[in-house]
């Protein structure tokens, strides 16, 4: 990674948790900057990481998250603050209140409402706080760049101090797309909210107008793993549907991915969508999918497919790719030259660098008047 920004620029990061995707997003950042990440999450091993931490400890009242630690303090001893931008986290946002504050905040934030319960953008209820609160640092960071047309037109937010650092997962390998690939492929946790029955559904249509369709490989655990079993084993497709359980082996996800001719997941579009792209591998879902913004990366017909919530339409798919090999070839270069072109962990850092560097001369500037 290219090195423009001063590496004794004292950065701190504010977070509830660090993520496991998240780790190589910060080391990254720590080849810049001299980077401490605060969080309230478990310890990460000090070997796999280049940044320093801050364990902090939270207390809840009621929704809000509330830090036992003095974050002011903690702040004030760095030059630029990015902190994750939600509205539960009331020790974070008081940040954004401290008058003449030495150092510069930047807020990182998906922007707009979403959760495992509702859809992307679908509760507006809370938008002008959050238009207010975000926009009383120098920067916001976000997740995809869906919320900059809400925040300049509706939270009259000006645009030079809004940024984007598109989520996604580090591969750093471009490994060759196979011609030929050998089964479908669903990975993610086992909950009724991805319509995972929905999928199998689909395939056993398939399956009745063609027994020998590729298998469907699930990978993943959860609460409806029970459900999954009983549906496999009631309509005798043990042998076509395979139920591997959780897989945290990197190597076994890659062959797995890399043999996929799809990824498919109806209720949800989440990170896996880029994990897939990255492998060749185009991902399917549908058109109200829960998702954090990421569906965004999915270009109908072109990386992925995209499909109103008809299991008939899903099977439909399935038939479709599992004949068409050349289609199946065609959205899975795509997908990948998507990932590498688009998507790649530096891209993502060098959005949130561009966010911090932005806060921290705006606020240099700032001072400088005074």
């Amino acid at each position: 990674m290219n090195e423009p920004f001063d590496k004794r620029l004292k950065v701190l990061s504010l977070t509830n948790s660090i993520l496991e995707y998240r780790i190589p997003v910060y080391n990254l950042l720590a080849e810049s900057y001299d980077l401490t990440v605060a969080h309230y999450g478990k310890k990460i091993d000090q070997d796999r990481i280049k940044f320093k931490q801050i364990i902090l400890t939270k207390s809840k009242r009621g929704p809000f998250v509330i830090i036992k630690e003095n974050v002011r303090k903690i702040a004030s001893q760095f030059d630029a603050v990015i902190s994750e931008g939600d509205l539960h986290i009331l020790s974070f946002l008081k940040l954004a209140f401290i008058r003449n504050r030495k150092f510069s905040l930047s807020f990182w934030s998906i922007g707009v409402s979403a959760s495992y319960k509702k859809h992307f953008d679908q509760d507006r209820r809370l938008d002008r706080l959050r238009f207010y609160l975000m926009n009383k640092a120098e920067s916001i960071v976000f997740y995809t760049d869906y919320p900059i047309n809400r925040y300049v037109n509706d939270g009259g937010v000006s645009p030079d101090k809004l940024f984007v650092a598109n989520n996604t997962v580090e591969v750093n390998h471009k490994y060759e797309v196979p011609k030929v690939k050998r089964h479908f492929l669903f990975v993610g946790t086992l909950y009724k909210e991805k319509k995972i029955l929905d999928l199998l559904e689909a395939y056993l249509i398939a399956y009745k107008q063609n027994s020998s369709i590729q298998p469907l490989i699930l990978i993943g655990d959860g609460d409806d793993r029970k459900n999954i079993e009983n549906w496999i084993q009631e309509h005798c497709l043990k042998a076509k549907i395979i139920l591997k359980g959780a897989i945290f082996n990197q190597d076994i996800l890659r062959e797995n991915y890399l043999d996929a001719i799809a990824c498919i997941s109806p209720g949800q579009a989440g990170l896996t969508v880029l994990n897939s792209m990255a492998y060749g591998v185009p991902f399917v879902t549908t058109e109200n999918a829960i998702t954090g913004g990421e569906i965004f990366n999915i270009k109908n017909n072109v990386n992925g497919i995209i499909y109103n919530e008809d299991v008939s339409k899903l099977s439909e798919i399935l038939t479709d790719l599992s004949k068409d090999s050349e289609k199946t070839y065609n959205l899975s270069v795509n997908s990948q030259e998507y990932y590498f072109s688009k998507r790649t962990m530096v891209i993502m850092v060098k959005g949130l660098s561009d966010a911090l560097m932005f806060a921290y001369n705006q606020r240099n500037n700032r001072e400088t008047k005074l």
